[in-house]
Order: C-alpha cells, then structure tokens, then sequence
C-alpha cells in the first residue's frame, strides 16, 4: 500500500470512530520504515490525538521520517532541536541536520543559503545590534530600518502564502477566535509546525531588537491586506490575560501598494515602512497596565497587497504549544 494511501486510510478510521485501529495501522507501516506514516504518527503525538502527546516521540519519529526520506519530517526534525522540543536545543546539531538536508533538497538548500547570509552567533541569535529610531517616548514606539532583508521577506510570504485563511480576533468574552469585521484581511501563523530555521533565526532576531528573549515571544503571524482592507483602531493587548503581550514588533515584507500606514492616534504618529523595516511599540505601562496611547490601525490598502508579519511579546515565556497546530 502506498504510504499516501496508509496515511489517508488511518485518518478515515479516525473520522469513523476507530482510533486503535487506525494507530494499530499506522505503526505497523511505521515498522516497515514507511515515511509517511512515520511523519504523520509524528504530527499525532505533537496533536496529542488519538495518541498521547509527545514531543520525545515527535522528535524522533520526525527523525526516523527524515532518513526515509520524508522531507517535511527532515526540516521538522531540524526545527525541534533548534527549540529544544522533545530534547535538548542546539542550534548547531539543527543547521547541521539542515545542511544534510540541503543535498538532496532545493527548499533546505534555500533555508541554509539564506541562513548563510545572516551573521549569528554559535546559539542562532543576531551577531549585531540593530539601531532604532525613536518615533514616540511615551508610549514608546521606534523603527529598526532594514530589520529583515528582502530576501528573508520574500521567504516569509513564500512561506505563508498556501496558508492563509481569513482573519480573526480574540473574543473578549470566550476567549476564542472570531471573524470580524475590525480586522479585514488573510493571515496565518507559523507556530513550530509550521515555522524552519530561517524563521526560528529571524525570531531571535526580534527578540533581540525588542529587548526580550525569544522565548517570550508568540509565534510570527504573516497578514496580506487586499485592497480595501484594514484593520481598524484597536489594541494588542489581551482582555483578562496574566501573561500579557507587552511589546508588538511588526515587519513590513513589502512596499509596493499605497495606503496601508500604521496609525498611532493618541500621539498624532503614522509610519509605512519600507521593505524589512520594522516597528517597535510597547502596549503596557511600567506597572504591566494597558497603555491606550499604544491603540492602533492599519490603515486601508488603496493599491496592491500589504504584507506584514507580526509577533508579540509576552511579559513571560509563552508556550507555542498551547496554540492551534493546524
């Protein structure tokens, strides 16, 4: 049976109701050194569904995909050392695994030539400080030119693109996410499912310039603005949250549409950034409040697509884990 066929037959079972029987098949095809079974028992022990969560268990079964010759399970196997998901975290082991990768495969062969651009340090982290330019003292906003290159930008879209799904925000009284209509666009998340080195490099890289460990930091999430679209005045601070998103740093990926500014009202501020420049702002005060001088919109796109990618930093370690894997 071809290993498509196995993977598509275990989900069936699923959906049916039987669990035993569709782990049952996928780790008898895993035995036989099935990649694609390997890979997906992978994806159900970091799912947690209908086997126990694992992360061990998804490291090495990514592992096992890679050598067989699943090459999401080999990038995936890289991505879990560089964070330490299921066993220690070594950023050395993970370009490693990448440059092994890279021999048979142009898409790891792309991620270790963009990698190779960035000047790191042995542990993945920016080897250099970046410069900001402060636009507001209080609140505190500032813009680092040039943050990402144009090719780290373009990487991000590639990347996103077969992603993105409709916008949503988060309901102050359940919590969960919603469409609505203060926020128009298409957006995704690159959580650790999701994410490659390159991403991982790039995170480190906002956390350095934002002052914070990368740790804190919520996974990046990629928005393309159509024209028309905006997202209108709000905040980015999370109703009834004790581990609040103190700081937004967002990249601009591109500069070619008109309109498309963020908007700072309370301190009669706008910035449009150009390709890899990115803004800094503070949400919260000293005394870990919600500052509402820091409320702000994307204004409407009038021409082309505005690309962005967003990510929010936590006044402590955020768990990616607990988010929507999907």
């Amino acid at each position: 049976m071809a290993a498509s066929n196995i993977v598509e037959r275990a989900n069936a079972l699923l959906d049916v109701g039987q669990a035993q029987a569709a782990v049952d098949l996928l780790i008898d095809a895993a035995k036989c050194g099935d990649c694609g079974a390997l890979h997906e028992l992978a994806l159900w022990h970091v799912y947690g569904h209908p086997v126990p969560r694992s992360f061990a268990a998804a490291r090495a079964l990514f592992e096992k995909a890679g050598i067989a010759g699943h090459r999401g399970g080999a990038l995936t196997h890289a991505v879990f050392v560089a964070l330490g998901a299921g066993g220690p975290a070594t950023w050395r082991t993970a370009t490693a695994l990448l440059d092994k990768a890279a021999g048979q495969d142009p898409i790891a062969a792309r991620q270790r030539e963009l990698l190779a651009a960035m000047a790191l340090t042995p542990d993945g982290a920016p080897a250099s400080l970046f410069p900001l330019e402060s636009l507001s003292v209080s609140p505190k906003v500032a813009v680092a030119r040039a943050l990402f290159t144009p090719a780290e930008c373009a990487h991000i879209a590639a990347l996103s693109a077969p992603k993105l799904v409709p916008s949503v925000v988060v309901d102050p009284t359940t919590r969960r996410e919603i469409p609505h209509p203060i926020r128009t666009s298409e957006g995704t998340v690159l959580g650790p499912i999701q994410q490659d080195l390159v991403i991982h490099a790039l995170d480190q890289r906002l956390a350095a310039v934002t002052g914070s460990r990368v740790e804190q930091g919520e996974p990046l999430t990629v928005l393309r603005y159509a024209p028309g679209q905006q997202y209108r005045l709000h905040h980015d601070c999370l109703p009834g949250e004790a581990n609040q998103r103190v700081m937004t740093a967002i990249v601009y990926l591109n500069d070619d549409y008109d309109g498309g500014a963020t908007q700072f009202p309370a301190i009669d501020t706008e910035f449009r950034g150009r390709t890899g420049d990115a803004i800094v702002f503070a949400n919260t005060l000293v005394d870990g409040g919600v500052d509402e001088r820091s409320r702000h919109a994307g204004l409407p796109v009038t021409r082309g697509e505005k690309w962005i990618c967003t990510r929010w930093i936590r006044a402590h370690d955020f768990d990616p884990w607990g988010m929507r894997l999907a």
